[in-house]
């Protein structure tokens, strides 16, 4: 080629060269984004600047990341402050390194969080709990007493009244019928809060005193979410520049472990513990590299959690003589208020207010999470009972961890302080002081001091200190020691020392001895087996060496119904039997069942078949009877109950939609669990023809309300199935009909129903 046209080539060369420059140096590439070694599986479209990376911001903080720095809508990589990419071309992937504080936060919760439960629901009804006591005693008498709790139940509200119906030598003076308490209950679970009428008691801080009212009572309940915890949890923080793993520990114990993402951790957990505590979270990289950080924590339900109100309000007349009288209430009303906020997760201030009878009482504390170091209670009140002033001064403080406890509480009056709870006493407490001590190791045992001191106006002065201990082995052998010293008066010590040995799975046996105030000792023996909880025979007895020569025997029988107790005392020349039953009577469904006592709620359980297995979580609690139901009296209100049935003991004709529910029943109350069986009726029927012959093998029958179609077997058998409801079966070659009715009695499994005839078209439309 000559030498002028290789000038002119390369001329050209040069000019598209200068022209697809800019072209070269800013590429649009559709890459898959990796940070910190973690694929976000998410492409991104960005432009490669020479050596650089223009990223789209938008793009970037979808996929969680913080840019914090001056920006535009897109920015070069090199202009984020610690960042730094790489291209690999193979992959098409682009692979980023970005600063542990750009990257999202992570929050997991540790040890399986309670998840909130579904709506709580309670059907119409009533029960009533039982517990009837016979004594015949060679001294004092015979006597009898009823004691019982009549609850009705809707939706919406459950009342109740408690009373003791008694008779006999020992009650000649006292009332035959005692009422105890008698209220109407309304819940909000929504607001958690509920309204109760009637017999009520008053809710104050640790530093006020309850009062029995008949009234009005509203208040907050967070009983009625079980799984809400209403006190600061610790919460744990890390940081990962890689993805891998966090442990973490609790007093170096393995607690909880999950697979993390690059960026900044928060663990939030579920408290196992009370009082202090040391968590260490271990951070392993996919590179195997660890990074171990230990916190130490504190856990305490006196402090409520940020921004959680515990409120109470009661107004109404004082209930007096409760116990001895049914119906004895003051003339004039009262007001008790009391109020706790959860103000941040270490301090929550408390107010107490209370007016009536000519008493007006305000009060205010508070409490204190010291760190690590326990909580501090301080409060203050102050009264004016007909026109006499006085104050009261508390102070409290508790520290706990896994080896160690110390609690104090300490509380003055001065003058006449008075609030409603001690409105009836004559003799007033001037003050009180209670400290505590406990020291636990897995090998020593454990051991726990305490110190008592009460005092009143009359300058009178209880004081005494007590000491335990008590080691448990792991053969099952447990001894226990007990000296209980009077430090006033008299000076009096008692102590016992007992060693409880094991019996099996329900039952133990003990040995022990007591010194009583005139030195002298008294050595005892018990045993005892419990019966088992799903019923049966449970026996106990027990004898001691003192000069009355005291022992007794017994024997309990526990069924699904009832629970019944018959025993034998001697003491001295004193002879005591009795025996007592105790349940409950259910009237739900049109239905009276008989139970066990009630004690939170229950749940009927409708199958429709008789002898269907029924169980809660995995435990069998019995099967349907005659009328297919089932009565569980023992569920977790405002929780989440499993209740199942076992399809093996249905029909095997039977199809049901599920064979398990989440109950959840409201307290006091119970609910219809239902379980719809439908039984399908296939069956098999003989073909013949209108010569009494069978249909031929193979021939195909269609019906005339679904678009199946029926093949006759040998000897005109034809299995028909869900047959609901009449149905006619077609022969074209034939030119005739079948028809055919559901059988009456669906618990067969498989009917057969006989010979059918078919008729000719003709001849059935007449």
């Amino acid at each position: 080629m000559p030498r002028t046209d290789l000038r002119y080539l390369w001329y050209l060369s040069s000019l598209i060269f200068l022209l697809a420059a800019p072209a070269f140096a800013e590429d649009v590439l559709y890459l898959e984004v990796v940070i910190n070694g973690r694929n976000t599986s998410s492409v991104l479209a960005v432009v490669q600047k020479d050596n650089d990376w223009e990223i789209q911001a938008s793009e970037l903080q979808a996929l969680g990341i913080k840019i914090d720095f001056p920006h535009g809508e897109r920015f070069l990589l090199s202009e984020f402050p610690g960042a730094s990419g790489v291209y690999d071309e193979t992959t098409q992937r682009l692979l980023l390194t970005l600063p542990s504080s750009a990257l999202p936060m992570q929050t997991m919760a540790g040890m399986g969080t309670l998840k909130p439960v579904g709506d709580a629901r309670r059907d119409n009804g009533a029960f009533l709990n039982y517990d009837l006591l016979i004594i015949d005693d060679n001294a004092a008498g015979s006597q009898g007493s009823l004691w019982h709790e009549l609850y009705w139940f809707s939706p919406n509200f459950f009342a109740v009244n408690r009373a003791i119906i008694r008779g006999g030598d020992a009650f000649e003076n006292a009332p035959s019928y005692l009422r105890f308490e008698s209220y109407y209950q309304r819940d909000d679970e929504g607001g958690l809060w509920g309204l109760t009428l009637g017999d009520v008691i008053n809710a104050t801080p640790n530093w006020g005193s309850s009062v029995r009212v008949g009234g009005i009572r509203i208040a907050r309940d967070y009983e009625l979410d079980p799984n809400l915890i209403t006190y600061p949890l610790p919460e744990f923080f890390g940081e990962s520049a890689l993805p891998g793993s966090v442990d973490l520990l609790i007093n170096d114990q393995l607690r909880w472990r999950d697979e993390i993402n690059p960026g900044p951790f928060s663990i939030n957990t579920l408290p196992f513990l009370s009082g202090a505590g040391v968590a260490e979270v271990i951070t392993t990289d996919v590179q195997g590299q660890q990074a171990r950080q230990k916190i130490n924590f504190y856990i305490t339900s006196e402090i409520l959690s940020p921004g959680l109100l515990d409120y109470d309000f009661t107004l109404g007349v004082r209930r007096k003589d409760f116990g001895f009288s049914s119906d004895n209430y003051a003339n004039n009303p009262v007001v008790s208020t009391s109020i706790r906020y959860g103000a941040t997760s270490i301090f929550t201030p408390q107010l107490l207010l209370q007016a009536g009878e000519h008493l007006r009482m305000g009060g205010a504390g508070f409490s204190l999470l010291a760190g690590n170091f326990g909580v501090f209670e301080i409060s203050h009140a102050a009264s004016d009972y007909f026109d006499e002033q006085g104050y009261q001064q508390s102070y409290a403080y508790t520290y706990s961890q896994q080896r160690f406890g110390l609690s104090g509480r300490y509380l003055q009056r001065h003058d006449t302080y008075r609030d409603l709870g001690n409105l009836d006493q004559k003799v007033l407490r001037d003050s009180q002081l209670q400290v505590a001590l406990s020291f636990y190791d897995r090998t020593l045992g454990s051991l726990n001091l305490g110190y008592v001191r009460v005092t009143d106006k009359q300058l009178e002065r209880n004081e005494f200190a007590t000491l335990s201990w008590n080691r448990y082995f792991e053969s099952g052998l447990t001894i226990f020691t007990n000296i209980n010293r009077q430090l006033q008066g008299e000076q009096d010590t008692f102590v016992s020392i007992a060693l409880s040995i094991p019996l099996g799975r329900t039952g133990q046996a003990s040995v022990g001895a007591q010194r009583d105030a005139d030195n002298s000792w008294r050595n005892q023996f018990q045993a005892m087996n419990n019966a088992d909880y799903s019923g049966g025979l449970g026996w106990r007895v027990g004898a001691d060496d003192s000069p009355e020569k005291n022992a007794y025997a017994a024997v309990d029988w526990r069924s699904k119904k009832y629970e019944m107790t018959a025993s034998v005392l001697r003491n001295g020349e004193n002879r005591q039997t009795s025996g007592g039953l105790t349940g409950a009577l259910i009237m739900m469904d049109d239905a009276v069942y008989a139970s066990r006592f009630v004690v939170d709620a229950f749940a009927v359980v409708d199958v429709g078949q008789e002898g269907v297995p029924v169980m809660i979580g995995n435990q069998l609690v019995g099967n349907t009877d005659q009328r297919g139901k089932l009565l569980i009296p023992d569920l977790s209100s405002h929780l989440e109950n499993r209740v199942a049935i076992d399809p093996s003991g249905l029909p095997a004709n039977a199809a049901i939609e599920a064979i398990e529910q989440m109950v959840v029943p409201k307290r006091k109350g119970g609910v219809h669990v239902q379980f719809p069986v439908r039984l399908l009726s296939s069956v098999l029927i003989d073909a013949y023809d209108i010569n009494q012959q069978p249909l031929p093998v193979g021939a195909v029958l269609g019906a005339d309300i679904t678009e199946r179609e029926f093949i006759v077997g040998w000897g005109g058998e034809v299995y028909i199935e869900q047959l609901s409801e009449p149905m006619r079966l077609y022969w074209e070659e034939g030119d005739c009909v079948l028809s055919i009715n559901p059988p009456r009695d669906t618990q067969e499994s498989l009917p057969r129903l006989g010979k059918i005839i078919c008729e000719p078209v003709a001849g059935v439309d007449e």
